[in-house]
């Protein structure tokens, strides 16, 4: 990055900080933020951090695309397929954490209980659940990557 952008992502992210701050003062966006706050736990943690990736990267991902297919290219069905992509492999952070919590909550509830019993199998019956859905996720998002659109093909 130059100078200047690096100047320019600065002042971006001053002004991201401070419309943060005014927000914290209204009324719901304070209520919203306590509510999301004071439910985070160790319980849960992961799996916020995997959202908030999950968000960020797919608003992201969608905004170069359109970028990169629409307004350069002007690439329609190549946008398509490149959201496709996008939102497997959002799909796969988001199934991907909940997999790592759900092993995190199995783990934290053989460290209290340190039983074998029907809420062990439970757990590992949806943290198994959870890497199944992952990796079916991961097959999805090869098969997008295979597949090209109708007009490179022929080229």
């Amino acid at each position: 990055m130059t100078g200047w952008q690096w100047f320019w992502a600065l002042v971006g992210l001053i002004i991201y900080l401070i419309v943060l701050i005014l927000l914290y003062y209204s009324a719901p966006f304070e209520a919203l933020f306590h509510l999301v706050v004071n439910g985070l736990s160790y319980a849960n943690v992961i799996f916020w951090a995997a959202v908030i990736v999950g968000i960020v990267g797919f608003c992201g991902y969608h905004w170069r695309a359109y970028r990169v297919h629409v307004a350069r290219q002007r690439q329609v069905e190549s946008m398509v397929l490149s959201s496709l992509r996008g939102s497997t492999f959002t799909a796969i952070l988001l199934s991907g954490g909940a997999t790592l919590q759900a092993v995190q909550i199995l783990c934290a509830y053989l460290l209290d209980v340190g039983a074998l019993d029907g809420e062990f199998g439970r757990r590992l019956g949806a943290v198994v659940a959870l890497a199944i859905m992952t990796a079916v996720f991961c097959v999805l998002f090869w098969l997008l990557r295979i597949v090209r659109p109708a007009g490179t093909a022929a080229q």
